[in-house]
């Protein structure tokens, strides 16, 4: 019975989905529309080998194999069919494990001429009083806030309305990512599914928060997917605009932050999406020689990572007088326990000289450093073992 053309159609189409051709297409007319150069063929190809550097260099020595095979066949060299077919498919499954890990390796930012943007930002028509909220969103969100006001103003008239309601999928892990989201009421749940196993849930988004930026900032599948909890309204922003206005600030403060973080010892379990997660939300504080930063005994409502300088601990003993505990340096942390626990400060923390944080509020505290909670709940038992213990 021959092949039907539904047969041939669907056989094509889980060709293109399994090597994933469409978002390989999607990526490389974004970058010609973006960067317009004027030999799109030779720019196609540079960009094929910079991004994919393992698969185009395989790719040219199978070719070059293939130039020399013929070679030694028209110089009455002795290489049979089925030897062939061994060494082809040999060399397709390195090429395909070769790939296979690069693409897994990391996700990498593509460069972004700021000199080069040519893409209209639309102005969708909003009541003065959703274009007061989107404001006022964009100011309090820790992935939006470091914008200049007039990107906030561009970003106002360029957001649309989305609504979903409870249940629906709003992204979905392993598409490639269209659209940015913040949401504006309801609430939003992320799951992840590894391998064949179920997904599970592994957090909950309020409004304020955003979602689905890392997709479209490095060119890679949707790491989760978002559903909505009860009814849910959100605002949206297309993918180049949202490259147009946010990339570049946004890869800017990655870039500065993500090898620091890397070198902090509770983050280092962390993925690279969940690294990259904490630092959308850092915001940087600076201290001067004496300040105080945390006081003994108040609320705890910040957690901070030291970047540049040296900060002191101190408890007051029973007699009410302060006894340094600790002195904690650059990739040291404090302020987790009074989170955690959502007691008082167990001691004071005061800059030494200059002194460079980076803090999480409470609020995203929660949200972000999940992955993490376990371990800094398993070290409360122990910090007086570490620098952070007295905190």
């Amino acid at each position: 019975m021959e092949p039907t053309a539904a047969d041939v159609q669907e056989e094509l189409q889980d060709y293109l989905n399994s090597k994933n051709i469409n978002a390989l297409f999607i990526q490389i007319v974004e970058k010609l529309l973006i960067e317009k150069p004027d030999n799109p063929i030779g720019f196609m190809v540079e960009y094929l080998q910079k991004t994919y550097p393992e698969e185009t260099s395989n790719s040219m020595l199978g070719a070059g194999n293939l130039s020399r095979l013929n070679s030694d066949d028209s110089k009455g060299g002795n290489i049979s069919d089925d030897d062939n077919d061994v060494v082809d498919d040999i060399e397709f499954k390195e090429i395909s494990k070769r790939a296979s890990m690069a693409r897994r390796g990391s996700i990498s930012a593509e460069s972004l001429d700021p000199n080069k943007q040519v893409h209209e930002v639309k102005k969708i028509p909003k009541t003065s009083e959703e274009s007061s909220r989107i404001r006022e969103i964009l100011k309090t969100s820790p992935f939006l806030q470091h914008l200049e006001e007039k990107n906030i103003t561009t970003l106002e008239d360029a957001f649309f309305k989305v609504e979903k309601k409870d249940g629906e999928v709003i992204i979905k892990q392993g598409d490639m990512g269209d659209n940015f989201y913040v949401i504006d009421t309801g609430s939003v749940n992320v799951y992840k599914q590894e391998g064949e196993k179920p997904e599970t849930k592994v957090n909950s988004l309020s409004p304020g928060d955003s979602f689905g930026e890392l997709a479209i900032m490095y060119n890679a599948p949707r790491a989760a997917t978002c559903k909505a909890s009860g009814d849910v309204k959100l605002w949206a922003l297309d993918r180049l605009t949202f490259k147009t206005i946010i990339m570049q600030a946004a890869i800017s403060k990655r870039s500065q932050y993500k090898e620091f973080l890397q070198r902090v010892k509770i983050l280092q379990q962390l993925d690279e999406y969940e690294l990259l997660t904490i630092a959308d939300c850092l915001v940087e504080q600076t201290f001067a020689d004496g300040d105080v930063i945390v006081k003994q005994g108040e609320p705890g409502d910040t957690f901070y990572i030291i970047k540049e300088g040296v900060a002191v601990c101190s408890q007051k003993n029973n007699k009410g007088v302060d006894k340094e505990v600790a002195v904690l340096k650059s990739g040291d942390y404090f302020g987790e326990i009074a989170l955690l626990t959502k007691g008082p400060r167990r001691a004071s923390v005061t800059a030494r000289g200059d002194l460079s944080l980076l803090s999480l509020d409470q609020k995203t505290f929660n949200r972000v450093m999940g992955p993490v909670k376990d371990t800094l709940n398993r070290n409360i038992e122990t910090y007086n073992q570490v620098v952070a213990s007295t905190i």
